[in-house]
């Protein structure tokens, strides 16, 4: 096995600031998507109270479904923030790039909005 005594090899000084504020921005964005998503499960949530028979017979509106996607709906987003916030320092500590975490959980929260609201349009009768 061989043992490098060279340094390893620097990132540009300028790529590093334009990868951190990029980051920053993508976090602070990240935080206003999560909010907003959350306080749209809390409207789903407030749906549940208003669960009864549809328009047609038979349809009647599924409580347990609905809760389930509030409950994913803000575990999801919760967690991709935290874990982009958290994966952000490790990275700068590893000084590795960083924007690629916050972009992703920004993604991935888009992605259980739009999957929670069809699950909603298709649990909650018209």
């Amino acid at each position: 096995m061989r043992v490098s005594l060279q340094p390893p090899a620097r990132r540009n000084a300028a790529l590093v600031t334009v990868d951190i504020i990029v980051s920053v921005a993508l976090l602070a964005f990240g935080a206003v998507l999560s909010l907003i998503v959350i306080s749209y499960a809390t409207l789903y949530n407030d749906l549940i109270s208003d669960c009864g028979p549809g328009s047609y017979e038979g349809l009647q509106c599924n409580g347990t479904v609905l809760s389930a996607a509030v409950i994913g709906l803000i575990v999801v987003t919760v967690l991709a923030y935290f874990l982009a916030v958290g994966m952000v320092i490790v990275s700068l500590i590893r000084k590795r790039y960083t924007f690629w975490w916050p972009l992703g959980a920004v993604i991935i929260v888009i992605a259980a909005f739009y999957v929670s609201t069809w699950v909603v349009g298709m649990t909650v009768p018209a």
